[in-house]
């Protein structure tokens, strides 16, 4: 399935790879793996039962968007704000074709 964009992960401006996340079984680092492997409809199962939190929304919102559902996108990524960070995990959205990464940035609550 094509997407529109990538999601990356970062930590301590260090690129998170499948194989940091791989022993976790908390539903939103599960979902993370999931993120990284680019399998977005697996994570988004997962996201979906995972704790409220901000990375939550933004995946959620991030993945749906990717994957061509804006509607539902942009409702997650409005609820984002709502709620406060879980994790130090930095979110990026990629454009490879441009060669260009943006951060997804939000409240630090």
């Amino acid at each position: 399935m094509r997407v529109r964009f990538r999601i990356a992960l970062f930590r301590n401006g260090r690129r998170l790879s499948k194989k940091d996340l791989l022993s976790e079984k908390d539903p939103l680092l599960v979902g993370m793996r999931y993120i990284l492997e680019f399998k977005y409809l697996e994570a988004t199962k997962w996201l979906l039962i995972a704790e409220d939190c901000w990375e939550k929304f933004v995946l959620l919102g991030l993945a749906n968007t990717a994957l061509g559902q804006e509607d539902q996108g942009r409702e997650f990524l409005s609820q984002a704000d709502a709620f406060r960070r879980k994790t130090d995990v930095q979110i990026f959205i990629e454009f490879p074709e441009e060669g260009t990464r943006k951060e997804v940035t939000g409240a630090w609550r």
